[in-house]
């Protein structure tokens, strides 16, 4: 039992590498998204990043994609504006991050705003 519980976390652990890696590769064709998300060290925000440049690379998306994606970045981006708030009032130690974390909610909230329109 054990040694099978290994084998899924090893591969679970190798999933999530390799996604890692992806992501990095598809930030590295857009320049400047790499340092970003190196710099804000938060998961999804460069989950967002990500969609971002795939957007950006190949702006056909299909109609399925395109509302699960405005789903998810509205998730993200309610997530960023909250932190953003959080750090505004309470946790002022990181300025640089807290006015990052603004602009990113109200891009992808523009973001989600041509997605709909796509799927309408």
């Amino acid at each position: 039992m054990k040694i099978l519980n290994l084998k899924k976390i090893k591969t679970l652990t190798t999933e999530t590498t390799t996604m890692l890696d992806e992501q990095k590769t598809t930030l590295e064709h857009i320049d400047g998204l790499v340092e970003i998300a190196e710099y804000m060290q938060d998961e999804e925000f460069t989950v967002a990043l990500t969609t971002i440049a795939k957007i950006i690379l190949k702006p056909d998306i299909p109609m399925n994609v395109a509302t699960l994606e405005i789903v998810r970045l509205q998730a993200i981006a309610s997530k960023m504006s909250l932190r953003a708030t959080w750090m505004a009032n309470v946790d002022k130690s990181n300025r640089g991050k807290k006015n990052l974390y603004y602009t990113a909610a109200e891009s992808i909230n523009n973001l989600v705003s041509a997605l709909k329109y796509i799927t309408r």
